[in-house]
């Protein structure tokens, strides 16, 4: 492969005008005749079945899997969603900047032994370029090597100190929040849940709405610089039940109630709001700023979804829905989460 960043495209038997490279603004004049053909993969439509019953069966499957990969028919989903990864965990550290003030470096990886693969490449990097575009974020650089199908992003401030950590701290009448950064739908297409379980079907979060992440994002950022914050951490890879898991200190456990989510949601299955990955935070809150924080989101018209306390003295997770939602049973899950970051 002479230059897959410089390379004519042909996908599904149409010419593509342009090279990933001049998709992603590099006006370079390069002489490459190499021409990629390839064609897209689709995955098969409708909704992937799951029992909301077996919440800890799913848990215990994720926590043991390692296999996750690049998701070839969701390549403009994925690609969204790893780029969102990159820009909201740059939310809790040290700096003054804002969405606009960011810029994002992308790495793919990607071979032609695999039917699918180099569209899936093509239309990443063109959902990339989209994407970035429509928040307002430059991409400082890319690139580009031969290997398994992936895509990696960073900022400037990945690796900045954190201004605040992941971990709850030990406060009983706290609050934990969640703020989703996407109206997306719920759904499994694609996500580790969903590679777990060798599912290939479905839908992914479409991450269609980028005034809305810029508006969820920039209110967020305000929290944490003004110190209201005390802890947060990202929902993204794994869904909310990963990050739940991920928030938990050592000796500070959560009961969290996920009941008005699925309302919101019009979502009658726990499954889909616990392991989709749709893109946001969970955030502790004292509860003296609660209002503050309510309020704020509803001038914004951001959602904003109080969803449980700290337990300290614990490090268990119990996660129920109470609600109007048609799931009566209690989704309890009492084990030990692996440590680690999303």
């Amino acid at each position: 492969m002479v230059s897959a960043l410089f390379s004519k495209y042909v996908i599904d038997g149409v010419a593509q005008e342009l090279t990933p490279a001049r998709i992603l603004g590099d006006l370079t004049p390069v002489q490459c005749e190499e021409k990629i053909v390839d064609e897209t993969i689709d995955s098969a439509p409708g909704l992937l079945e799951v029992d909301p019953s077996k919440v800890e069966q799913y848990l215990r499957l994720c926590e043991k899997f390692s296999g996750r990969s690049f998701p070839v028919p969701f390549a403009a989903e994925y690609t969204r969603a790893v780029i969102a990864a990159a820009l909201i965990d740059s939310l809790f550290r040290e700096g003054n900047f804002r969405l606009d003030d960011l810029s994002v470096t992308l790495k793919w990886t990607s071979c032609d032994s695999k039917i699918g693969n180099m569209a899936a490449f093509y239309h990443s990097v063109v959902a990339a370029a989209e994407y970035a575009d429509a928040l307002d974020v430059n991409i400082r650089r890319y690139s580009f090597a031969e290997g398994e199908l992936s895509l990696k992003a960073d900022t400037p401030y990945s690796g900045a100190p954190l201004k605040i950590g992941s971990k709850l701290l030990p406060d009983p009448s706290s609050w934990i929040v969640y703020i989703p950064f996407e109206t997306s739908e719920y759904r499994l297409g694609g996500s580790a849940l969903a590679q777990a379980l060798g599912l290939g079907g479905g839908c992914a979060p479409q991450l269609d709405d980028p005034d809305y992440f810029i508006d969820g994002y920039e209110i967020v950022r305000e929290f944490v610089e003004d110190g209201v914050a005390v802890s947060g951490i990202r929902v993204g890879n794994g869904g909310l039940i990963r990050a739940l898991y991920n928030m938990r200190a050592e000796d500070v456990g959560m009961n969290v109630d996920i009941s008005g989510i699925l309302t919101a949601a019009q979502e009658k299955n726990a499954v889909r709001v616990l392991f989709a990955e749709v893109p946001g935070v969970l955030l502790q809150i004292k509860d003296s700023d609660f209002d503050y924080i309510d309020a704020e989101c509803l001038l914004q018209d951001i959602a904003f979804f109080p969803v449980g306390h700290p337990v300290p003295g614990t490090s268990d997770v119990r996660i129920i829905s109470s609600g109007k939602s048609g799931i009566q049973n209690i989704l309890e899950s009492l084990m030990h989460y692996a440590e680690g970051e999303d």
